[in-house]
Formats: C-alpha cells, sequence, structure tokens
C-alpha cells in the first residue's frame, strides 16, 4: 500500500514537473514570437518614416516652388 502511494505520489510530481517544463517552453516560444513581431513592427515604422519625411520634403519643395512660380507671375502682371 505505501510503495503504490510512492509510486503515485512520485507519478503525480513526474506530471507536474513536465507540465511545468512544457508549459515553460511555450511561453518562451510565445515571448520570442512576440520579439520578433515587435522587431518587425519597428522595422516597417521606421520605413513608414522615412517615406514620410522625405514625402514632407517633397511637398514643401513643391510649396516654394509655386510661391516662386506665384511670385513671377504677379510681378510680370504689374
Amino acid at each position: 500500500m505505501t510503495r503504490m502511494i510512492a509510486i503515485a505520489v512520485g507519478a503525480a510530481l513526474a506530471g507536474v514537473l513536465g507540465g511545468f517544463l512544457w508549459w515553460g517552453t511555450t511561453a518562451n516560444r510565445l515571448r520570442d514570437e512576440l520579439r520578433a513581431a515587435q522587431t518587425r513592427q519597428a522595422d516597417e515604422l521606421g520605413a513608414l518614416q522615412s517615406k514620410l519625411k522625405k514625402t514632407e520634403e517633397e511637398l514643401q519643395s513643391e510649396r516654394e516652388r509655386r510661391a516662386r512660380l506665384e511670385q513671377a507671375l504677379s510681378e510680370g502682371k504689374k
């Protein structure tokens, strides 16, 4: 009887330990996937910010060009 209880307790401990290790592996995998996704998004954000800055510079350049053209047209009408 005592031997069966010892075997049952040992099996329960082995099961708990196995479950804990399995759970830890899954948590580590999910953490790594999350970090990879965050890195990808940070890279994409950097690319989008760069593209936005370039577009804003182009817009400013076009505004300046338009202002010069309007100035030249207004001087020509006078």
